[in-house]
């Protein structure tokens, strides 16, 4: 998919990105991901406030099982 900026959402409790599913483990892999397209945001367009909530809760659940997240905070869920 050639996407100006890449979409991410969350697909059966895990982060998605441009159609590709990337379990809980593999946080750096969709940072990998993104960099191997030239990427360094995603776009989110959420359609309700249970969207965003499920996002966070995804990102929370991959910044605890992987050590590059940074920080205790996930609002920005960047990477080290």
């Amino acid at each position: 998919m050639n996407l100006k900026n890449p979409i991410i959402a969350v697909v059966e409790g895990k982060l998605c990105i441009n159609d590709i599913i990337f379990e809980h483990d593999q946080l750096r892999e969709s940072k990998q991901y993104l960099q191997s397209l030239g990427y360094s945001e995603v776009l989110f367009y959420p359609a309700n406030d249970e969207d965003i909530n499920k996002l966070e809760e995804v990102m929370s659940i991959m910044s605890e099982i992987n050590c590059e997240a940074s920080g205790d905070e996930i609002l920005s869920y960047y990477l080290n």
